[in-house]
C-alpha cells in the first residue's frame, strides 16, 4: 500500500487556515510537494529495511545449512534444520507485517485529516461524523496492532497534558478536534516511535548480515581459491563493507521528521504556526528526501 503522508501534510496545512487565516496556494503546494518527496523517501527506507531483514535471515540459513553437514530429506537432522528455518522465517514475516501495518496506519491518519476538511465546511455534517468515527476506530485498531508487532509500549509514549484550540476554529471541526486531539497526537507519536523501533531492530541485523557476507564472499574466496581476480575481489569487499551503511540514520531522520510534523499539527490547531517555521520544515524535508533519492 502506498502511503499518503504528503496528503496528510497538506491537509494539516489547510486546517491551519481555519486557525490563522489564509495562506497562499503556492505555500500549500510547496508543503504538499515536500510531503510527497518525504513519503517516497520513507517508502524507500522501509523497503531497504525489509530487504535487510530477509537477506540477514537468508545468510543465517545458508550458514546453518553449510555447517550442518550432510543429511537426507526426512531424517532427524533435516527435520531440525526445517524447524530452525521456520522459526527464522516466522520472525521475518512478523517484521514485514509490522512494516505493512505502519503503512496502513498512516493511510488511516491521512483519511482522518481528509474528513477534517469536510467537517470544516459544515456545522452539521452527520454523514462525515459517522465516517470519522469509523476511521478513528480503524486507526486505533491499527495502532494496537503496531504495538503488538513492535517493541513500542503504549505506557512509554510521551503525552501532552494540554492542547487549547484556537478560538477561531468552530462548529463541527472544533467539536471533532476537542474530542480526538489527544488520540491523534498519540497515534502520530506511535508511528514516529515505530519507525525508531524499526531502525533499532535492523541495526543488529545489518551487523550480522555484514559478518556473514564478509566470510562467504570475501574471506572464503581469497583463502580457498587458487586464483581470484583482484579488482573483482576488492569491489566485492567494498560493497559488503559499505552496503546500507547509513540507512539507520536515515530512518531515524524520518522518525524525527514525524516528530516535527506532530508539532506542526498541534501548533496549527492552537493557531501558533508561522510561515517561517513551515518553510523551514519544507526545506529540511526536501533535503532529506533528496539525500535518500540520490543514494538509492
Amino acid at each position: 500500500m502506498v502511503t499518503n503522508f504528503h496528503k496528510t501534510l497538506v491537509i494539516v496545512a489547510i486546517v491551519t487556515t481555519f486557525a490563522s487565516g489564509c495562506r497562499s496556494t503556492k505555500e500549500y503546494k510547496k508543503f504538499a510537494e515536500a510531503g510527497n518527496n518525504f513519503v517516497t523517501a520513507t517508502d524507500t527506507l522501509l523497503d531497504a529495511a525489509s530487504d535487510i531483514t530477509i537477506n540477514t535471515t537468508s545468510e543465517r540459513i545458508l550458514s546453518d545449512r553449510i555447517s550442518s553437514g550432510e543429511f537426507k530429506a526426512g531424517d532427524e537432522a533435516a527435520q531440525k534444520f526445517i524447524e530452525r528455518y521456520d522459526k527464522l522465517s516466522a520472525s521475518d514475516k512478523q517484521r514485514l507485517e509490522l512494516i505493512k501495518e505502519l503503512r496502513k496506519h498512516n493511510y488511516f491518519l491521512q483519511n482522518y485529516f481528509n474528513k477534517l476538511i469536510e467537517l470544516a465546511d459544515s456545522d452539521s455534517a452527520d454523514e462525515t461524523k459517522t465516517a470519522v468515527e469509523n476511521i478513528v476506530s480503524q486507526l486505533k485498531e491499527s495502532g494496537i496492532k503496531l504495538v503488538k508487532l513492535s517493541s513500542v509500549k503504549v505506557d512509554k509514549l510521551p503525552s501532552v497534558t494540554k492542547i487549547v484550540l484556537d478560538a477561531r476554529i468552530r462548529g463541527a471541526l472544533r467539536d471533532e478536534l476537542e474530542k480526538r486531539k489527544f488520540t491523534i497526537y498519540q497515534e502520530i507519536t506511535l508511528q514516529e516511535k515505530v519507525l525508531k523501533a524499526i531502525s533499532n531492530s535492523i541495526e543488529n541485523d545489518m551487523e550480522i548480515l555484514r559478518n556473514f557476507q564478509e566470510y562467504r564472499l570475501v574471506v572464503k574466496p581469497i583463502v580457498q581459491s587458487e586464483s581470484i581476480d583482484p579488482d573483482t575481489w576488492i569491489q566485492t569487499r567494498y560493497k559488503v563493507m559499505m552496503q546500507d551503511a547509513d540507512i539507520i540514520s536515515k530512518i531515524n531522520n524520518a522518525s524525527n521528521t514525524l516528530t516535527k510534523f506532530k508539532g506542526i499539527f498541534i501548533d496549527s490547531i492552537e493557531g501558533d504556526i508561522t510561515s517561517k517555521r513551515l518553510n523551514n520544515f519544507i526545506r529540511k524535508t526536501n533535503s532529506f528526501s533528496t539525500l535518500v533519492s540520490e543514494q538509492k
